[in-house]
Order: C-alpha cells, then structure tokens, then sequence
C-alpha cells in the first residue's frame, strides 16, 4: 500500500521549526560564463502575456548522496556552482530579468552583460527521508527548501535557486521561476542542461561541456510574435492580463495555513490499466485517446470534487495546459524558450464527477477537446482557436470550483542527474491547496505516474480513502 493513506494525528515539524534549523551559509550571484560583451533582449508574446496572472512555480529536487561522498560536499557544491554558470551561458535570459521600462510600453525579457542568478547555499537539520517521502505531512515543511524571488514595479529576476545540504543524506536543489518567463516544459530543460553539464564536469574529460541539440533552447521569436496573427490578441487582451501602470509585481503566492498537508499517491502501470479499463466499461463512447495524464486527471479531479463534498449543482471548471511545441511548427519546434501552452477548460456540474461514470465523463470531454485544438492547428486557425477558448471561459463563469494540474508525466524530470544518481523525490511545492495538483512521472520507472497534492488534512483522508477504492477494488 502506498504510504500516503495515513490518517489522524500528524506530529511533523512545523514550517517554523524547520525554518529554524536551517543555517543560510552563502548568497552568491552565478554570472553565465562564457558572458557575451553585449546584452540580449526577448519580446513578450500572447503565451507568456497570459501568465501574469499566475504565481512563481516553485520545485524542489531531493537527491541522495553515499556516505563517502558527504565529507566531501564543498567539492560538489563548487561543481554545482560551475556547471550553473557555464549552463546560464546558454539560457542568458535566465540570468537576465523581467523588465519594465517607464520609456518602454511593453514589458520584456532583458539580460544585460553582468546580470546574474541569485543561488542560496544552506544546511539543514531536518528529517531529509521525512520530506522527500510519500506520505502525508504538513505542506508547508518543505517550503523552507525554495528560495524567496524578490520583485519591484519595473524590474523582475526570472528565476532564483538553493542548494540545501542535509549532512547525513544528501542535498535538495529548489527552484522558483516566474511563470511570465517559463513554462514547465522550459525549466525542465533547463534543469536538464545543468545536470548534463555538470555530470560532464564530474568526469575526468577536460573539454568544456557543450549541450546536445535537444537540450539546446531556441530562442528565434520571429514567427511566435505572430504565427498566425497571435500578435493581434496580444494587442486586444493586454490590458486583461497585465497591471496597470506599469507594474511587475508577481501575483503571491497563496498563504498555506497549518492545517494543509500534502502527499504523493502513486499510480502503477497495473493501476493504470485498471482505471483505462473501467473508464471504457463506464463509458456511453469509447474516448478518441485514453493517456496515462488523461486517466490520472480523471481519477484525482472526480476524487476531489467527492472529498470535499461540493453541492451538487456547482459549475466544476477542470483546466490544463496543453503543450503546443508540437503542435504549431512556426514557434521553433520543442526546444522553443518560453511559454507556449494554452490552457483548456473543461465544464460540469459537481454531481457529473460524483456519478458512476464521472471517471468516463470527464475522460471523454478532456479527449474531445484536445481533438478540437488540434483540429484547429491543422486548420491553421490558432487565433480563432485562442478567442474560443478565452470566449469559453467568460460565458462559463461564475464556477464554483477550478481544479487544475500542474507537472506532466512527459517531463522526464525524475532523469535529472546531476552526476550522483537520479534524485529521490521531486516535490512541486507550489500547490494551490484549493484543488491544484501535480503529476510526474513514477520515479521508479515502470511506467506510472506520481501524484502530488495539498489540501486540508480532513479532505486529504477522504481522499485517500477513495484513491484506494478506485485504484485497488
């Protein structure tokens, strides 16, 4: 049995405690190297406009070290330090900052020659094996783990990174981005890229590492200012999205009170099997696509809404993000740097998810509306498509209740290697504790799938209790 199914008392450390056993040792600024003498700018584009709305995405990525290799940490930590540097040298607008000018009438990406990443160095007394576990513990325990991403009116960091050393078992990398300047998919290649080089580092090859082409970022905006007239609802929903005057402050993370906790639920390939065949059993039609991401979304979002006993007439929003690299070739193909989802909503009533085939229902929209975006891709009607689904969301309001997913299974992220083992655990610490979850894929590499979620600790055994019955009746 998985060992998120713990209900009752819970006698984990408080967020303050463990705050107060980690020791800061360093805050050091890490420049690209090689830096270019001149400065490189990026304009915004529709994709990322949308994001201003959202709050910094926070990771962390635990990772075991043997006995012998702890003594010896400061040698690692200056590897790490190393490979970041010469990995910023091919992301600079990492390095560079969000920007605002009053001159300006748009905000942008600018790196300037000298920018840099702030990278905090700390170390820590807590329970490594109890934070990068399973099981049910408070939420907020692990958020001393991911550092701060100062803000001002007119200027933005895109990202910032720690490096906590746990001196008996290892050490976690947390990393924030700002959503405006990332999206899941191109911090992940950035992890990537880092961990590839520093894993050549860690050899005895002299050569200074070079990224292979997949992990190498396209950066050409030439054609995602304006694939099809995407340019032109940049201009019409501006003011929608972005402060006015002109102000950067990031959107805030939400406040996670004491009662939230958070766990990890493990879905098998043998799970997973399971619930494909009871949606099709379940179904009134056979889903055009059936996707490990699509029954893992299915099961935890029908788990929620029943959790937490949500009337049933209530307008249930369910969103995710669709990657569109694959689909719209002008931007640049997969590496493209960015962001470059749109989000999808799909819309029930609560008592729909309740029902025996809630599973099936919300299966069968998610599948036809995938089948609609990519039909109007290959129709080449992106900016009608874009307008429909801003157009979808305002006629479906009020709702009761959004429910989304972070993460995904394709990511690869449990492949991140730094050049001491793939990590143990990889927690995405910015839930929303309102019905956010996240899904990676399983660690332990049979073709499953993790489920990361906080919600208060009431709603969590409920949940737990009806993860099981799905998954293992």
């Amino acid at each position: 049995m998985n060992d998120a199914q713990i209900s009752g008392h819970h006698t984990s450390t408080s967020y303050e405690q463990q705050k107060a056993i980690m020791e800061v040792l360093e805050v050091c600024n890490i420049t690209p190297s090689p830096s270019p003498p001149t400065h490189f700018s990026l304009p915004l584009t529709f994709f990322d406009l949308v994001q201003f709305l959202a709050p910094p995405t926070e990771r962390i990525l635990f990772y075991t070290l043997p006995a012998n290799d702890l003594p010896r940490f400061d040698s690692i930590l200056q590897t790490l330090k190393h490979s970041l540097s010469l990995t910023l040298s091919h992301f600079l607008p990492l390095a560079g900052n969000l920007v605002w000018p009053h001159h300006s009438q748009d905000p942008f990406i600018l790196y300037n020659p000298g920018d840099s990443v702030s990278l905090t160095i700390a170390k820590t007394e807590a329970d490594f094996h109890h934070l990068s576990s399973n099981h049910v513990r408070k939420a907020k325990e692990s958020h001393f783990l991911v550092p701060q991403l100062p803000t001002s009116d007119t200027i933005a960091p895109p990202m910032s990174l720690q490096i906590t050393l746990f001196p008996k078992s290892g050490f976690s990398i947390g990393i924030v981005t700002n959503h405006v300047v990332v999206d899941g998919k191109t911090s992940t290649m950035f992890l990537k890229s880092w961990a590839s080089i520093c894993s050549t580092l860690n050899c005895t090859n002299n050569n200074l590492p070079t990224l292979p082409p997949e992990l190498t970022p396209f950066f050409d905006r030439t054609a995602a200012r304006d694939p099809n007239g995407l340019q032109r609802l940049y201009v019409k929903y501006y003011g929608a999205f972005v402060r006015q005057p002109k102000i950067l402050g990031l959107t805030p993370k939400r406040v996670i009170s004491d009662d939230v906790v958070y766990a990890t639920f493990e879905l098998t390939r043998t799970d997973i099997e399971k619930l494909r065949t009871k949606v099709v059993a379940t179904s009134s039609s056979t889903p055009r696509r059936l996707s490990t991401f699509m029954l893992a979304f299915s099961l935890i979002s029908t788990c929620i809404v029943k959790a937490e006993r949500i009337e049933p007439k209530s307008k249930i929003a369910l969103f995710f993000a669709m990657d569109m690299r694959p689909r719209m070739g002008a931007l640049g193909g997969l590496n493209y740097f960015g962001n470059c989802v749109s989000t999808l909503g799909v819309f029930l009533e609560a008592k729909e998810l309740e029902e025996e085939n809630g599973m099936a229902m919300v299966a069968n929209k998610i599948s036809d509306r995938m089948m609609e975006i990519e039909n109007s891709v290959k129709e080449n009607k992106v900016v009608e498509m874009v307008e429909e689904i801003l157009g979808r969301w305002g006629r479906e309001m009020p709702i009761s209740k959004m429910i989304g997913v972070g993460g995904s299974p394709r990511f690869g992220v449990y492949e991140i290697d730094f050049g001491w083992g793939n990590s143990k655990k990889v927690e995405m610490a910015s839930m929303d504790p309102n019905g956010t979850f996240s899904i990676t894929e399983s660690r332990s590499g049979n073709g499953g799938v993790e489920v990361g979620i906080a919600l208060p600790n009431d709603v969590m055994n409920v949940l737990s209790s009806l993860f099981y019955e799905e998954v293992k009746e």
